[in-house]
Formats: structure tokens, sequence, C-alpha cells
């Protein structure tokens, strides 16, 4: 669905290229030249980064949660990461279709995390919802019942 909505704003970004300004348009960046074509230029180039997502992720499709014997992996938009469950403590569940899964030690995790985007987003991460590894249940085949039983059995088998 993500693809369709992207290759739909570039065909719209494109059109209105074409069409170039309109003198009439009650937006004034919309009838301005240079404005208009810096704003279809950068919305251009926005939308050709995320169609090249697109198309990396159709040609190579992997699994977004990875919840196996040896620990959690997630990978989404914002990068991949993971942790064993010996540095998990827990998890929440945040507006019933996310869980967010504690860790131990953030700031050992942080130190293991390379340098450059993805600790910063590492910190955001953290900074918004109190840890990086996040299940969004609308993004999974399974339910949030099957999720919510795995993580309960490994943290549980952790903890005793």
């Amino acid at each position: 669905m993500g693809g369709l909505g992207v290759a739909v704003l570039l065909v719209a970004v494109i059109v209105m290229l074409i069409n170039g300004p309109d003198p009439e348009s009650i937006i004034r960046p919309l009838r301005n030249p240079p404005i208009f074509y810096s704003l279809m230029f950068a919305g251009l180039v926005l939308t050709l980064y995320l169609l090249r997502f697109v198309f990396s992720s159709l040609r190579n499709p992997k699994p977004r949660v990875i919840l196996s014997a040896s620990g959690a992996t997630v990978d989404g938009f914002s990068g991949r990461f993971s942790a064993p469950w010996e540095e998990l403590a827990g998890y929440s569940v945040n507006n019933s279709s996310m869980f967010v899964l504690h860790l131990k030690d953030i700031q050992a995790y942080l130190d293991k995390t390379p340098q450059g985007r993805p600790k910063e987003t590492v910190k955001a991460l953290t900074g918004n919802f109190g840890s990086p590894l996040l299940i969004e249940t609308n993004m999974l085949d399974a339910d949030a019942n099957t999720i919510k039983s795995f993580l309960e059995k490994y943290i549980r088998e952790i903890k005793s």
C-alpha cells in the first residue's frame, strides 16, 4: 500500500512539474516560479528516495520482526535493531497497537550501537518510546495475543 501511495505521489509531482506554476493559485508558493520549482524538485527527490526504499523492500522481502529463541530483531524504516532475551527487562503495550520491548541497560545498548544515524535513531526512539525495539502489530501477520504470549514466555524464562 505504501508503494502505491508513493507511486501516486510521484505521478502528482510529475503532473505538477509539466503544468508548471499556476498564476491563479490561491497558494502563494504555487504561483511563484522559483519557489514552485524548488518545492517540486525537493518533492521529486523525496519521492524518488521513498520509491527506492519501496523497490528494495519488494525485491528483498524480509520479516519486519523476528522473535526467536535467541532474541528479538525489529527491522523497520528507522533501522534494524536487535537484542538477545538476556538484555530485555520486559515489555509494555503502547496504544494497543505497539509492543515496546524494554532493555535492562539502555546505556550499554547505546554504547554497542555504531556511530552516526543508527545511534541517533536509538536515542530518538528511546526518548520517545523508552526503547528502540518497537513491534507494531498492525504491520504483522500475527495477532497481538500471539505476540504477547511469545514475549511473556521468553521474558518469564529469562527472569527465572
